[in-house]
């Protein structure tokens, strides 16, 4: 309850924050990416990463001709595999599983997302228009499951095992193509880096960082 009391709260304060001001351009979006995770301890290894999609939309409000706060919530769907050296407690929804040393984990997680940043563009040429974005993203986990190779767990509820925040910065770029009057589509691309442990594992640091395409419409 108290996970989408928090979400409500964050979703209404956007929405003020913005809904004073008449100089705003949206922008649904589908964000196809590749995540991944990444540990701080040396028997915790990066084992590969996971095809997701962030849906979702973006608001810029314009402050100058160029430049804009940019906001929006979405719902991404993001995670990793990680390798573990030595024996693994998972917390699972059943109790804990204690897993073989060598297990790999594929988490499946699930974030409501909502950036913070500073939107640059150029002047529209001919029907193209140029941007970068950069700033920091929240996220508000929702969801997460796991599946183990080798192992009788699949889509296993592992909520006790992940953090309900995540932080990040991100930086991208892109372009805007214009199809008449406000309207244009936009296709660029993003890299996002959290720098908050996601996981309540112990004294290991835990990372989730994404590589993803954006594709949307421009109103």
């Amino acid at each position: 309850m108290k996970k989408y009391l928090l979400i409500s709260i964050l979703l209404i304060s956007t929405v003020t924050i913005f809904a004073q001001n008449t100089n705003l351009r949206f922008t649904v979006f589908v964000d196809p990416k590749f995540s991944w995770m990444k540990s701080d301890y040396n028997s915790i290894d990066n084992d590969g990463s996971k095809f997701g999609v962030n849906i979702g939309l973006n608001v810029d409000k314009f402050f100058a001709d160029n430049y804009a706060i940019m906001t929006g919530i979405s719902i991404d769907n993001t995670g990793g595999n990680l390798n573990f050296e030595n024996v693994k407690t998972l917390k699972t929804g059943s109790g804990n599983e204690d897993l073989p040393a060598g297990s790999s984990i594929l988490y499946k997680l699930q974030y409501i997302d909502i950036p913070l940043g500073l939107k640059l563009k150029t002047n529209e040429i001919g029907y193209w228009t140029f941007f970068t974005h950069l700033g920091l993203n929240g996220g508000i986990n929702i969801k997460a499951t796991a599946e183990v190779d080798g192992y009788e767990l699949q889509n296993e509820n592992i909520s006790d095992e992940v953090r309900l925040f995540n932080l990040g910065y991100f930086i991208g770029a892109g372009t805007e193509y214009s199809i008449g009057g406000n309207a244009a589509l936009v296709v660029g691309l993003t890299y996002t880096n959290g720098f908050i442990d996601i996981t309540d594992g112990g004294d290991s640091k835990v990372t989730l960082g994404n590589l993803a395409i954006r594709v949307g419409v421009l109103f």
